[in-house]
């Protein structure tokens, strides 16, 4: 899909604007390295070095998520800010880098009430579903898509949709357990 690399500083803003997330302050860049035209013996030591590769990234809908590739029901229909990056934890040093290997999941507030008091510029759940019911059948139409595509096989089809439910009571669960008790 054209136009879906960008340049980081473009996707920038999204994360930052994410209560309790952020954006890694710098990415790493490839050097470019001139070894010389022979492939098999370089004859250029030590290599001359030129502008380093761009620092392109996926190019990410107002949710943070990633709008190029299969959309999987996960970010078709989501429940959630889902990366394929985490920054590092404050008390292990360095929290404006990334952390290898692990991505992010940062749940949408159940309410828009919730959405409102911690200043989430992503709509809530109850703003997007009219109830578990509206979120699962969208999840499944999804996959029905995905089937029609070839991207998923029907015999998957419950599968994905029973993992939605599991996946959508846990955020509430978890929001639930989360918020203070009012009196």
């Amino acid at each position: 899909m054209k136009g879906t690399a960008v340049p980081s500083k473009s996707v920038e803003a999204i994360f930052q604007s994410i209560p309790g997330f952020g954006f890694p302050k710098h990415l790493r860049q490839l050097a470019r390295y001139d070894f010389g035209s022979s492939h098999e013996i370089p004859d250029n030591l030590p290599p001359a070095t030129g502008a380093p590769y761009p620092a392109l990234v996926s190019a990410v809908d107002q949710d943070g998520n990633e709008v190029a590739g299969i959309r999987l029901p996960d970010v078709a229909v989501p429940l959630a800010t889902v990366t394929g990056w985490n920054l590092r934890h404050p008390d292990t040093g360095s929290p404006e880098q990334m952390h290898r290997i692990m991505g992010s999941t940062v749940p949408f507030t159940l309410t828009r009430k919730d959405r409102q008091e911690a200043c989430d510029p992503r709509p809530s759940m109850e703003e997007r579903y009219s109830s578990k019911d509206d979120y699962l059948d969208r999840v499944e139409g999804v996959a029905q898509d995905l089937v029609s595509d070839g991207y998923l096989l029907d015999e998957d089809v419950l599968k994905v949709v029973q993992m939605a439910d599991e996946r959508f009571s846990l955020i509430e669960s978890h929001a639930k357990q989360a918020k203070p008790a009012r009196d």
